[in-house]
């Protein structure tokens, strides 16, 4: 009988799922977001936990936690470990997409973060944390503009100045500028609500060596110079609110 603390799909709250050692991810592709989700799963992390280390919103998180166990990426602590190849989709091309031609902005702002392929790596060490055979490593911290990159559209034009960036790059660095007040600290930082100090001052210098100003001394950055200013100055007040919050308590 489902409880409160039961999470639809997937199991209690405090559940710690793991990986699927036995399934054959040779022809997985997964997002970006997808693939860093799977790579918090070592059956220590619960799925809470997962919640707080992830940078999307709650109920995302749980829906690609709940897309992996449906394909038996990610098993429960009862589910036997068993080959399983990932379910594949074909899609059939219907007349009118296969003889319309979409103009290049509507094409650009449909883009989706590029898949990424399960690594042997990926798997080994995530196995190595859930049989105990290593030591429990600190999140791995991503690249900010990358971990942070929600894949919504960005106007070409908005691209054409700044030639000192790549155009990936200024479009990250749009995508995040504009929601910036509405991350909390912790999603910006990519750390859990209650890190310690030593867990946020380390996210902060992870941080700084790609935003700070000085790392973009003497390019080309236009109007872009001032948004990572204010990218940089947010992670900043970030550090202070999440230390002052944990003084406070």
């Amino acid at each position: 009988m489902a409880t409160s603390d039961d999470i639809p799909g997937l199991g209690p709250k405090d559940e710690r799922p793991r990986l699927n050692t036995a399934a054959d991810l040779t022809g997985v592709r997964l997002t970006t977001t997808e693939g860093f989700i799977l790579s918090r799963i070592d059956g220590r992390a619960s799925y809470d936990d997962i919640c707080r280390m992830s940078s999307l919103k709650r109920e995302e998180t749980l829906s690609i936690l709940r897309k992996l166990k449906q394909d038996r990426l990610i098993l429960g602590p009862l589910d036997k470990i068993a080959p399983v190849k990932p379910r594949k989709t074909h899609r059939t091309p219907s007349p009118e997409r296969t003889t319309r031609k979409t103009p290049p902005l509507e094409r650009s702002m449909r883009k989706t973060p590029p898949p990424v392929q399960v690594t042997e790596e990926m798997l080994r060490k995530a196995q190595e944390r859930s049989e105990g055979k290593a030591a429990p490593a600190e999140p791995e911290l991503l690249p900010v503009l990358e971990r942070l990159d929600d894949g919504s559209p960005v106007d070409p034009a908005d691209l054409i100045e700044g030639h000192g960036l790549s155009a990936e790059t200024k479009k990250r660095i749009i995508r995040l500028h504009r929601r910036l007040r509405r991350l909390s600290p912790h999603e910006l930082l990519g750390v859990p609500a209650d890190a310690d100090k030593a867990t946020v001052r380390r996210a902060f210098a992870v941080a700084s060596k790609e935003l700070h100003p000085d790392r973009y001394y003497g390019k080309d950055l236009a109007a872009f110079r001032e948004k990572l200013a204010k990218i940089f100055a947010r992670m900043t007040e970030a550090v202070q609110e999440m230390e002052k919050a944990k003084k406070g308590k």
